[in-house]
């Protein structure tokens, strides 16, 4: 038993220092030192068409980066989770993805916009809660999950896993992560996954990691989404964008809110993921966009083109890169432009078939 012991520790002394001795890649990479933005694309609109019920802060376009690297993150997982176990994935990288974008970003509007104590403090919460989660996932799947690893996707509760991933990540694009069933999914895992199988240690161990996952999830969900209602309310579902004018022909399924006498109109776009398709469709039927949720400053977008490409776009700056840490051959590219040349960035970036992974719309 003694012996025992001592192999345990050794393991685990072992372990420890291959997790925190491990070489990691790169994770951000910015653009320069401080402010790289011209600082006249960071204003606010002092006297915005927009009515005042649809308008938002001017620095969120830049603030729910963070936030929706937690969308990217999970969706980096489900396309990695298809072919190889979680056990190799690299969650200390996206960690500090997550921090060191957001100290980026920072920076671009530190001292140009008022301070938006909300939304920062958000971050702070959600950038914690996911540090301590994948830095436990990290640490498990080091010292526990290797002992099992199949590498490959064998198992029914890796599939499962694989699964639960996408759908997980089909359902935050567009609403909170908190309103996800994962009580739903812990009867799949428990009740339509096939215990019976080959690598029976590695399903037993999967079953008691997944269980934990989702038991943990569904509970703070619960928590946390109790706590954002009574402090925030509903998210609006959509957002206001001015535009100059509406081209010929194009009034077919537009949702109007109001027409200006300068025939420039005001209209409804979906927000979050669904932003992106219905911006681009705009810009490619001829609109041009004065404001976007009241805003005429800089707009972040994020582009991902493969390692080795480089990217020159007019009317833009570059903030920062990333690679995928999954996928070294590919990359992230965040970059700003101000609302009124949105639409010939977006032109461009399609004629060059660069891949527009989000618009932040504030």
């Amino acid at each position: 038993m003694k012996r025992l012991n001592i192999l345990t520790l050794s393991y685990l002394l072992l372990s420890g220092v291959i997790f925190f001795g491990k070489k990691r890649m790169p994770t951000t990479i910015p653009a320069g030192d401080g402010l790289v933005i011209k600082k006249e694309w960071l204003t606010e609109n002092k006297n915005p068409v927009t009515p005042k019920e649809y308008i938002r802060p001017a620095d969120q376009t830049f603030l729910t980066f963070p936030e929706w690297y937690l969308v990217f993150s999970p969706d980096e997982q489900a396309q990695y989770f298809k072919h190889t176990t979680s056990t190799s994935f690299p969650f200390m990288s996206h960690v500090a993805q997550i921090w060191q974008s957001y100290k980026i970003v920072k920076n671009q509007i530190k001292n140009n916009y008022p301070y938006n104590g909300g939304y920062h403090f958000m971050i702070w919460v959600i950038g914690t809660s996911t540090t301590v989660e994948y830095s436990m996932k990290a640490l498990y799947e080091t010292v526990i999950g290797r002992l099992t690893d199949t590498k490959e996707v064998i198992t029914a509760e890796d599939k499962f896993n694989a699964q639960y991933t996408q759908e997980y990540v089909d359902f935050i694009k567009d609403r909170p992560w908190y309103e996800f069933n994962f009580k739903r999914q812990l009867g799949i895992l428990w009740k339509q996954t096939p215990f019976k199988g080959d690598h029976f240690f590695r399903k037993i161990e999967r079953r008691y990691i997944l269980t934990s996952e989702l038991g943990v999830k569904y509970l703070y969900g619960k928590l946390i989404g109790l706590g954002t209602k009574s402090v925030y309310g509903e998210a609006a579902p959509s957002t206001a964008v001015l535009v100059n004018t509406i081209p010929v022909n194009n009034t077919d399924s537009l949702q109007i809110i109001q027409k200006y006498a300068d025939g420039s109109a005001l209209l409804s776009l979906p927000r979050y993921a669904k932003f992106n398709p219905a911006i681009n469709e705009l810009a490619k039927k001829g609109f041009t966009f004065r404001e976007i949720a009241g805003n005429n400053s800089a707009i972040l977008l994020s582009v991902l083109l493969p390692e080795s490409t480089d990217m020159s776009v007019d009317k833009t700056q570059i903030i920062f890169t990333q690679p995928i840490a999954s996928d070294p051959s590919m990359k992230r590219i965040a970059l700003v432009t101000p609302v009124e040349n949105l639409h010939s960035v977006l032109l461009e970036l399609n004629k060059e078939n660069i891949v527009i992974e989000h618009v932040f719309d504030f």
